[in-house]
This record gives C-alpha cells, structure tokens and sequence, in this order.
C-alpha cells in the first residue's frame, strides 16, 4: 500500500487529542465508578470500537493507494500563425474604439485560450513581416500584441495574399512539414487590391493548413482620420472605409476554412476559439504512465458505519 500524503503535524495533533480526551474520559469514568462502588469494564468494548474507527480516519486522511494501471497520455500539437492587418484603414472607428484596438483585446483572448499551441504573429500592409515566431510563451505573445500599431510598418495599403504566402511557407519550412497541424488567422477588414493564386489556395487544401479569416469592420463603413482631419484620395474626395465581406467569404471558401465577423453588433471569436479547439491536432508525444488512486473512500466509509453502530448501540456503562 501507498501513500499520498505523509505522516506529518496533522495527524500527530489528532492523535495526540484523541488520546488525551480519551484517557480523562476514563480516568472521570472509573471514578465515578467506584464512587458508585461498581465497575466500569464495558468500556473496553467502546474504547475498542471508538479506537478501530479513530484509525480508520487517519488512514484516509493519508491517502492510502493500492492497485496500479497503466494509462496512455497523448499530447496534440498545432501552430497557429495570427495574421493581423496594420493598414491605415485598420484605424476606423466603425468598430469601437477603432478596429485594430478591438483586434488586439480579441488577440490576447484567443492567445490565453490556446496556451497549448504555438502560436506566431505575421503583420502586414502592401508587404507582410514576422512579427513574432511560433512559441509557446504567452507573456511575450501579449506584449507584442500591445505593440502593434499601424505606423509599425513603413507602407500603407493592403495585401492579405502576401501574408497568406509567408505563413505558408513559415508553416511548411521546418524538418517535419506534417509533424503538427497548421493553422492561419486573418485580422483584416479584407480591403485588398489582387486575389490570391489558386496555387495557394490548392497548396493550402493539399496540406490541410487550417483557414480562419475574421472580418474586421462594418459593411457600410466610416471615413478614417488621419492627424484630427478625415482621410482624403488623389481627388481629394472623402476616403470610406468598408469590410469586405466577398473576399474574405470566397478566400475561406477556396482554401475550406472558415469566415467570422468582428464588429460592434457580432463578434465571433468565441466560436473562433471554440473551432481551433476543437479542431483536429497532430500527435507530437505519447507517454504510458502508470496511475495509482486514492482509496481513501474505503476506510472513511468503514469509519462511518463503525461511528453509526457506536451511537445506535448502548453499553451500560455501570454495573450496578
């Protein structure tokens, strides 16, 4: 038999109370007793009974374990790249207080929710960059998050292909390309000059890289300030920023992932972080450990049924 926890102060203080109490029980019933001029000696059977259930208790307030099995723990891996859109159009205000500050509380949600994975961060505008490579480490993760901003990158504009084609190949540029399952988040109001080549899209099912885009924006749109002024075009006409939901509806499509909403009247996240969960992950490690339990639940309710016929059954205690 095992133990779970150790013999220690806890059980030396019952102990030595059970004992303490016990012997100025007796001492006061023996000398009642013969003050009574009588005996006493059906105490022994108490004393017996009361001793029996007392030890009971300290046996499973130690946690005694026996038997063994052996059991097989396997551990799932992804690596999930979050890919979040710095263009300018990303500072509306359509989404409160602007789109890329509601982005970045959504970001450190979904970071504490998949301690499990790793995950990097790809930034990008016209050009897209590693901002942050796959780790497990969740303090860095959200640092960075704070940080970003979309001055951080020295041109404007919008090229979400470009950065579909870098996570792609950070994802597949390592000594096993199958070893964990592959995943892409977009953080983008989806407002991009050029589709993507169907050799993305076909590489992508070819390897079952998960696609997940998330809309960023509302449908009708806001004008984006720049410096306290609205943002003004070549024509000097007013610049409207809107979500553009078809092609982040057809990029999910042709790569079979998966097209959410994020705005002030829908915010799909949860059932983001809930379909990264669920979704399937890749063995990385598989260990057989053996389990031992604690059988604690056998002598407490021994203890019990001793301490319940100790109140149901009367010994005289006097013999008269």
């Amino acid at each position: 038999m095992n133990w779970n926890y150790p013999f220690d102060t806890t059980e030396y203080f019952f102990i030595f109370f059970f004992i303490l109490a016990y012997i100025a029980y007796i001492i006061r019933t023996v000398r009642v007793a013969r003050q009574l001029q009588t005996t006493a000696r059906t105490l022994i059977i108490k004393l017996f009974l009361r001793s029996i259930t007392f030890s009971l208790l300290i046996i499973s307030l130690l946690g005694p374990s026996f038997g063994e099995a052996d059991r097989e723990i396997q551990a799932k891996g992804k690596d999930i790249f979050l890919i979040v859109d710095l263009s300018k159009s990303m500072d509306a205000a359509d989404v409160t207080p602007t789109r890329l500050e509601k982005v970045k509380f959504e970001l450190n949600r979904f970071v504490q929710n998949e301690r499990a994975n790793r995950i990097g961060i790809i930034i990008f505008s016209n050009d897209a960059y590693i901002h942050v490579p796959l780790t497990y480490d969740g303090t860095a993760l959200e640092l960075f998050i704070q940080s970003l901003q979309t001055d951080l990158l020295p041109t404007s504009g919008t090229n979400i292909c470009s950065a579909a084609e870098l996570a792609y190949n950070k994802l597949m540029n390592v000594a096993d390309p199958t070893g964990r399952s592959k995943m892409m988040v977009f953080f983008t109001d989806g407002e991009t000059s050029s589709a993507c080549s169907s050799a993305l899209y076909n590489n992508l099912r070819r390897f079952g890289i998960g696609v997940y885009a998330v809309a960023v924006g509302s449908k009708i749109g806001i004008s984006i300030q720049q410096n306290g002024k609205p943002l003004m075009d070549k024509n000097d006409k007013l610049v409207i920023s809107k979500m553009d939901e078809t092609f982040l509806r057809n990029m999910a499509s042709a790569a079979r992932g998966t097209y959410y909403e994020l705005n002030n009247t829908k915010n799909d996240i949860p059932k983001l972080i809930n379909d990264v969960n669920i979704a399937e992950g890749t063995l990385v490690d598989s260990r057989t450990i053996t389990v031992v339990s604690n059988k604690y639940y056998y002598f407490l309710g021994a203890a019990l049924i001793l301490i319940l016929l100790d109140v149901l059954i009367t010994i005289g205690t006097f013999r008269l």
